[in-house]
């Protein structure tokens, strides 16, 4: 019993954290729009997980991220991939 007792702060802590992204989600969509996936084509994180990017902005938006060669641009599109996230297509890779 004394196992669950002193795992219920951190219970209640990371119910908390969810419970105020949840909010902080509803009220951007509310206020600018919905929130979009974005998953950036050919860019991995340090553990080789695609890069995502999450913002209200619009298909046709050209963001700036840095995903470990420097910065480059990406073209948020209204290409849906099949996890459920949209396509940011890199601009300055192939040129």
């Amino acid at each position: 019993m004394n196992v669950f007792s002193d795992a219920l702060p951190e219970f209640f802590g990371g119910l908390a954290v969810a419970i105020v992204l949840a909010i902080i989600t509803w009220l951007i969509s509310r206020k600018n729009g919905q929130v979009h996936r974005y998953t950036l084509l050919n860019s991995t994180d340090l553990e080789g997980n695609p890069v995502l990017h999450v913002t209200t902005r619009r298909p046709g938006t050209v963001i700036r991220r840095d995903v470990g060669r420097g910065p480059e641009r990406f073209e948020l599109t209204k290409a849906q991939l099949p996890d459920g996230t949209y396509v940011a297509e890199p601009i300055d890779r192939y040129v």
